[in-house]
């Protein structure tokens, strides 16, 4: 790509950001006052001939595993478990309408739970908890028997209650499957980065980096959330096993609770990190079209 390109792309990138609901970041995506880094031994490609837009594709449903890990097999999702396995199956063949892509995606992640600890069907994989994005929606106590039949059922009336603009989940929505716990997530945001170091080690490094430099300034803004911190109006950053595009790293996924929007950002340093959250995250979805490989925009949600 030249120069030329280039500049055709970004102008042509940023009439579909403004299309798709998104404004563009008149702020650098740059800290100067930042000094952490990468160490110098990893080496990174700046990708600046390659054009990141559309580099992954458009999905309708994230569905989130929790594992108290950071790193897992080379396949994680087949590699945590019958519990996890089961939902990447059912996702698989759902033929779900979700108003946009019909696509969904599986990811295992760092997330915690209790009962990860103390639970012989969660250790044993059988069972396990799902957060259901951009729906802001945790489905727990879910057995590998019953995730057909509760995530069909489910995640339809999530689509229908969505559309209708609920504020408040009918007290019935577990009524055929009384052991289910389900709840709405307090979070205002979501932050997931790829830490997956057995699919490549760029990630393992990169992924913990960014996370230090997230949570420390999410502290100084008052908007770091630890496991068991349920506060409303938190964001959550957590490690997810590979997502696809390794020499994109530091990848880097947020979701927005109240706009609806979900960014993927690409080429990300500890150095774009408090632009990161200032633009993307506090001021709501701005961004910056160079380091877009993804932007979504669903109809949000007001639980």
């Amino acid at each position: 790509m030249g120069l030329l390109d280039f500049f055709k792309s970004s102008d042509t990138h940023e009439a579909e950001l403004a299309k798709a609901g998104f404004e563009i970041s008149s702020c650098s995506q740059e800290c100067d006052s930042c000094t952490s880094s990468f160490p110098s031994s990893l080496k990174l490609s700046d990708g600046s001939d390659d054009d990141l837009w559309g580099t992954t594709k458009p999905y309708g449903l994230h569905i989130v595993i929790p594992t108290n890990k950071s790193d897992w097999p080379h396949d994680a999702v087949s590699g945590s478990g019958s519990f996890a396995k089961k939902v990447d199956a059912w996702a698989s063949k759902s033929k779900i309408n979700f108003g946009a892509s019909d696509n969904i995606k599986v990811t295992v992640s760092s997330l915690s739970s209790l009962e990860l600890e103390r639970d012989p069907r969660y250790m044993d994989g059988n069972t396990g908890d799902v957060l259901l994005l951009p729906f802001f929606i945790w489905i727990k106590n879910l057995e590998v028997g019953e995730v057909d039949e509760a995530l069909g059922t489910i995640v339809p009336k999530l689509v229908s209650f969505r559309n209708e603009r609920l504020t408040k989940l009918p007290s019935d929505l577990n009524t055929n499957f009384p052991k289910l716990t389900i709840e709405t997530d307090p979070n205002l945001a979501y932050i997931f980065l790829c830490s997956h170091r057995t699919r490549d080690k760029k990630c393992g490094i990169t992924a913990p980096i960014m996370k230090r430099e997230m949570d420390m300034y999410l502290r100084e803004l008052g908007l770091y959330r630890d496991f068991g911190d349920d506060r409303d109006g938190g964001v959550s950053v957590s490690f997810v096993n590979h997502i696809g595009g390794h020499k994109y790293a530091a990848n880097v996924i947020i979701y927005l609770k109240k706009s609806g929007k979900n960014i993927w950002l690409a080429r990300c340093k500890p150095n774009n990190v408090i632009p990161i959250i200032d633009e993307c995250v506090v001021n709501n979805g701005r961004v910056w079209p160079e380091k877009i490989r993804q932007v979504q925009k669903f109809q949000p949600v007001d639980w």
